[in-house]
């Protein structure tokens, strides 16, 4: 058998791989210290660019006696300058409780923000007989669309979708209604009892999606209660296998029932809390006890709970003061893969998924 010469041979190989392609960018997800509120912005690797919720109103949200620090508007339009854009192509408003639109005023007048979706009008009214305060849900509802002026709006619904360049997002949930298609049973539900909804009528409202990427598939529900949720997958999987999950409400017990981990198994969960705010015990705990044995990182340690905190480094804020602002992100390739990035640290954790079997 004749061979190459040594030296054809070293021509070959860098012919091929001069015309191998070039790893392709990640989507990026970046939950946004909002000190416990909501502002999760999603990146495309063509650069376009969706924020779900955008935080608190100014000013509030602040630990008491803690200095004033920049606002949720203003550590958003920081990380958006940070990861390259110069605007905001869509932004999602999942309800409106003041620790996801209170920011949204601002943060429209402060930064270029081209579509704005919703699940539709306030549902949430002053107890009988109490005139509405200030932060509301129904002032905080008609100072949002007063700040909307003339961009464009559209009310999304389960079954809708919307495509960003090489990103989809279904919706499965708003305004109480639950979509999806359902799947295979699911385990367990009989033995989930009800929870009785705290917190206002719009948390059920919340508008909520699973966006794909290639094979990778991200589950963001904002704080849909323990209730609904659990329709979503019981008495049949409405969902789907899950690899990336922003974890509901904040990681609030008012949320997370056992059956959604169980059913979507996530491989990783983000958990988009506060110092003093989510990262409930019991929702940690059930994290851990999931059978899929997800990654679980947090925003911010949980103070009330400081025995049910993740190991320090899977943590992006340690401190309540001086609150420093890390970025908890992930970086998603098409054939599933997530890496974490702790902003604190720099340290990066990458999870590969297994052969899949569907």
């Amino acid at each position: 058998m004749r061979t190459a010469p040594l030296a054809g041979l070293a021509l070959a190989l860098s012919l091929s791989a001069a015309q191998a392609p070039a790893a392709e960018a990640p989507l990026r997800v970046a939950l946004i210290d909002v000190e416990g509120g909501a502002a999760t912005l999603f990146v495309t690797p063509d650069g376009r660019s969706l924020l779900v919720d955008a935080g608190w109103a100014a000013g509030m949200g602040v630990p008491p006696g803690a200095p004033p620090g920049p606002s949720s508007a203003d550590r958003i339009v920081a990380t958006a300058k940070s990861l390259g854009l110069s605007r905001i192509d869509y932004l999602l408003i999942s309800h409106y409780h003041l620790d996801h639109v209170g920011g949204a005023p601002e943060l429209m007048a402060k930064f270029p923000v081209g579509t704005v979706l919703d699940h539709g009008p306030n549902r949430e009214a002053p107890p009988a007989g109490q005139a509405p305060s200030p932060n509301s849900a129904e002032q905080l509802f008609a100072r949002y669309e007063a700040a909307i002026g003339q961009r464009p709006r559209q009310v999304m619904k389960p079954g809708d979708q919307l495509t960003l360049g090489p990103l989809t997002f279904d919706f499965v949930v708003g305004d109480r209604v639950v979509g999806g298609r359902p799947g295979a049973p699911t385990p367990g539900c009989e033995d989930v009892a009800s929870k009785s909804q705290i917190g206002g009528e719009e948390n059920p409202r919340s508008l909520g999606f699973v966006a794909s990427f290639g094979e990778a598939r991200i589950l963001n529900l904002s704080d849909l209660t323990w209730d609904l949720e659990k329709d979503l997958v019981c008495p049949a999987n409405r969902l789907g296998r899950i690899d990336l999950m922003v974890v509901s409400h904040h990681g609030s017990d008012l949320s997370n029932t056992p059956t959604l981990f169980a059913a979507t198994a996530p491989r990783v969960a983000l958990v988009g809390n506060g110092a003093r705010k989510g990262g409930d015990g019991p929702v940690l705990e059930r994290l851990k006890a999931a059978p899929s044995k997800p990654a679980v990182w947090q925003v911010h340690f949980a103070t009330r709970t400081p025995d049910a905190n993740v190991a320090a480094e899977q943590i992006a804020n340690l401190d309540v003061q001086p609150d420093a602002g890390h970025l908890l992100s992930a970086e998603v390739t098409k054939d599933g893969a997530i890496t974490v990035v702790n902003g604190r640290t720099g340290a990066r954790e990458t999870y590969r998924p297994a052969r899949r079997q569907d």
